[in-house]
């Protein structure tokens, strides 16, 4: 399970365009979806709000959550562990960090679009009381260019 001596999470932003895209890279590799490359994580933090935060065991980048924050909601954009710190509490860690973080900033909701299909990810946003609120048709694009749906995912964050 996490050790969370060990754990530190540091923002991250258009300079850390590149970290991003080789934690992605290895992340997505045997998903459907494609990786995301340098410069599309650099174009998403030209938007305003756009902010990424690493989390590193004892230095080591092992995961990271990309959210954009508009007025009193928040998205998260991409999320992922690199495979090897998987099922070891770290993606909940993380989910769970970022939940408190917006609460604090006092943001009301935080919304996020998952594969239908990603079994994992679905399962760490119920067990972190996300609710499905909606599907988009055709979201995501796989390898070959088949279309999969997206589940619209919503979480409560003010009172």
């Amino acid at each position: 399970m996490t050790d969370a001596a060990n754990i530190t999470i540091d923002e991250m932003t258009v300079e850390g365009a590149e970290l991003l895209a080789s934690v992605h890279e290895i992340c997505f590799e045997n998903s459907p979806e494609q990786a995301w490359q340098k410069h599309e994580f650099q174009s998403l933090f030209n938007v305003t709000g756009t902010i990424s935060y690493v989390m590193s065991i004892n230095g080591q980048p092992i995961g990271f959550i990309l959210v954009r924050e508009i007025l009193d909601e928040a998205e998260i954009l991409t999320f992922c562990i690199l495979p090897k710190w998987c099922n070891n509490g770290y993606a909940t860690y993380l989910l769970e960090w970022i939940i408190k973080k917006l609460q604090l900033q006092s943001f009301k909701r935080l919304f996020l679009e998952v594969r239908e299909n990603n079994d994992a990810a679905i399962k760490l946003y119920k067990k972190c009381t996300f609710k499905v609120i909606g599907r988009r048709k055709g979201y995501y694009r796989g390898h070959q260019g088949d279309k999969i749906d997206a589940l619209v995912m919503h979480y409560e964050l003010g009172v």
